[in-house]
This record gives structure tokens, C-alpha cells and sequence, in this order.
């Protein structure tokens, strides 16, 4: 049997690449060739066999039918970096390029489905939200939300928390919340809000506390109309936007009247899980208050710091409908599925949104 091999557009190939973040020697060697004829490929577009391009496309996690377009696609756009990082360490790695072009595809899917009026009229909240002060920021956000400081300190635990802090976000502001596992110093979580809808990313390797504080920390961003990528706790005064996002979350999740002036660590941990916050954020709070020494503020600072275990827990096996609903959330989840059902919406794109195969989602159905 004659090999078949393919001539397309050299640009796609170029296009998809630079988008899963890959070099020309990093592609070369997983598809087993030599890197100069890999970038003659690139240059020309001929005589590409059509196994190697299979392996290309999986390695990008692209269909194949998108390297036999005529013309490249859009490039996909990415937030602001607002990291404390240096260039060198700035690269996004191909897990966090991945998780923005999946979020970019879940948007499009939402907006798709339920139409830019609708989501536009989801927003109106933040015109009003956007000029209040602090104090009136924080009631009225937590009248908007439906959850008070009484609902907070009840919460039996920090996964219950995020759950309801995720679940209300979603729910009452209309901002979809997803999460991924993402490289813990690279990325805590980033906010789309260059069109409809408007979405928030956690960092599933992260804890709940930071889980939760990144949800605030973007929301702050996108009522700013921002959308950013974010390593909140390198933030420093010197970079101005990350550092007033930092302080809306905090005085959101830990207002001054629970702010209980204190050095003493075991009393910190205590009221920061009355609170559902981590122990750096009541630490900040401490200190944004005034109610404790910048050298007792920086001595507790580096006591918590080194209680962190470096060691991540290894996940076992979760089935794949519990992936799609913890990464997509119920909100969209559930949009497509109920498409699905009204058939709004084929089985393949459902499967493709929710990457699940066609029994489950009948079972869902």
C-alpha cells in the first residue's frame, strides 16, 4: 500500500504549533524526523505524510481536519500577564496555552447556545458594582452573591466553601467558573473578558482557600473589564492592579470587624478557618488593618511558608463525568446537556464540549 501524504498551508502547521506551545526541535523528535526536515514542512507544506500529521495533530490535541483548512485560524487571545514573573520564566507551558484554548472553546460553546443578549444582560449588575466604594462594594457584591458573613462561618469545610463561593459566582453573576490543574508557580488562575461570556480559572492544584481567593481576586479584574493571568501572592504595591485585586478579596472574605488583632499563629489558623481563608490571607488582612508590626507581620509570614508541603498528593482514578463537571462546572455542564436533550446541539459537539463519549452523555440525558 502506497503511503499517502498530504500538501497543505505550511502556515497552519506553524499556527498550530506556537499555539500548544511546542518548538520545531520538540515536534520533530515526537513525530521522529529530523528537525531540518520538520522546518522544511513549515516553510513549504509538502509531502507532509498523512501518519506524521496524525501524530501532530494529536500532540496539539487538534482534530486533522483543521490542517487541511485553506487559511489559519484566529489566533487565540490570551489574558494579560499580570505575574510578577521574569521573561525567562514567563513562557506559558502547554498545560496553561491548553487550558485558554479550552476555555476560549467552552465560551464560544455558551455563547453559542444561549446568545450574546442573553449573557449581555447577565453583566448589568457590574455598571453599579463598579462605582461603589469598599464598604458598598463588599455589601452590595454580597447581596448580589445571596451569601452572608452568618452563611460563611457556617460552612462546615473548605471544599464546601468553594463549592458555594463557585456555585454563586456562577449562578447569580453569571461568570463561569472552571478549573484545571495547572503548574502551581507558573499560574494561580487567570479571568477572560474579551467577549460573552465572562469566565474565571482556578488552579485545581491549588487549595480550596486559594481556590476561593483566586475567584475574587479575578472577579475584582473582570468588573475592572481585565482579563488577566495572575500569580496573586507575588503581587507587590509596585504592580498597582494586582495588588488592589489582592485587597478586594481579602476585605471581601475577611471584612475588618472579624479582624481580631493577634501574633499568635495557633489563633491565626483558628479564625482564617472560621473564615474558610488561608492563613496568609488573615496574616494580610492583619496587617492591611493595622493591627499588627511589619517584623511580626514578616516572622509569621515566613512560619506559615514553611509548614507548606512540597509533596502533591497523587489524585487516584476519578471517573470521567466527575472531571467534566469539577473542570467545566455545573453551569455549563449542565447548558450543554440540557441542549443536548432540547437538540440544540449535536452529540458530537456535546461530546467534544464535555469531552465525554456518546453513552454517557444518554446516561446524562
Amino acid at each position: 500500500m502506497n503511503r499517502v501524504e498530504l500538501n497543505i498551508n505550511p502556515q497552519i502547521l506553524r499556527w498550530a504549533r506556537e499555539e500548544a506551545g511546542f518548538d520545531q526541535v520538540e515536534i520533530a523528535e515526537k513525530i521522529d524526523i529530523g528537525t531540518e526536515r520538520y522546518k522544511l514542512w513549515e516553510k513549504e507544506g509538502k509531502n507532509i505524510p498523512l501518519g506524521k500529521l496524525k501524530v501532530i495533530a494529536n500532540s496539539y490535541k487538534r482534530q486533522l481536519a483543521v490542517f487541511l483548512l485553506p487559511t489559519v485560524p484566529k489566533k487565540i487571545s490570551k489574558p494579560k500577564d499580570y505575574r510578577n514573573l521574569s521573561p525567562s520564566d514567563s513562557k506559558l507551558s502547554k498545560k496553561v496555552l491548553e487550558a485558554i484554548r479550552d476555555v476560549s472553546y467552552f465560551t464560544d460553546t455558551a455563547l453559542e447556545l444561549q446568545g450574546e443578549t442573553y449573557w449581555k444582560n447577565r453583566y448589568e449588575w457590574i455598571v453599579d458594582l463598579k462605582d461603589s466604594d469598599h464598604i458598598d462594594f463588599i455589601t452590595r457584591l454580597r447581596e448580589l452573591l445571596d451569601i452572608s458573613i452568618d452563611d460563611q462561618l457556617n460552612w462546615h469545610s473548605e471544599s464546601e466553601a468553594y463549592k458555594k463561593w463557585r456555585t454563586a459566582v456562577e449562578n447569580r453573576l453569571g461568570i463561569l467558573v472552571f478549573q484545571f490543574s495547572l503548574p502551581m508557580e507558573e499560574v494561580h488562575g487567570f479571568s477572560v473578558t474579551e467577549k460573552y461570556p465572562y469566565a474565571i480559572v482556578t488552579n485545581s492544584d491549588h487549595s480550596y482557600t486559594g481556590r476561593i481567593f483566586t475567584i475574587f481576586h479575578e472577579l475584582a479584574h473582570i468588573i475592572r473589564h481585565q482579563s488577566g493571568l495572575c500569580l496573586y501572592e507575588k503581587a507587590t504595591e509596585k504592580q498597582r492592579e494586582e495588588w488592589e485585586c489582592n485587597q478586594v478579596a481579602g476585605k471581601f472574605l475577611a471584612p475588618a470587624h472579624l479582624i481580631e488583632q493577634t501574633t499568635d499563629l495557633k489563633e491565626i489558623s483558628s479564625f482564617a478557618t472560621k473564615l474558610k481563608i488561608s492563613r496568609e490571607v488573615y496574616l494580610r488582612r492583619l496587617k492591611e488593618e493595622q493591627k499588627i508590626s511589619d517584623m511580626n507581620f514578616y516572622n509569621l509570614l515566613d512560619k506559615i511558608k514553611s509548614t507548606y508541603k512540597k509533596d502533591k498528593k497523587k489524585a487516584g482514578f476519578v471517573k470521567p463525568i466527575v472531571k467534566s463537571r469539577a473542570t467545566r462546572g455545573e453551569t455549563f455542564f449542565n447548558m450543554v446537556v440540557e441542549a443536548l436533550y432540547n437538540n440544540q446541539i449535536s452529540y458530537s459537539k456535546a461530546s467534544s464540549a464535555l469531552d465525554l463519549n456518546v453513552s454517557s452523555l444518554l446516561h446524562e440525558v
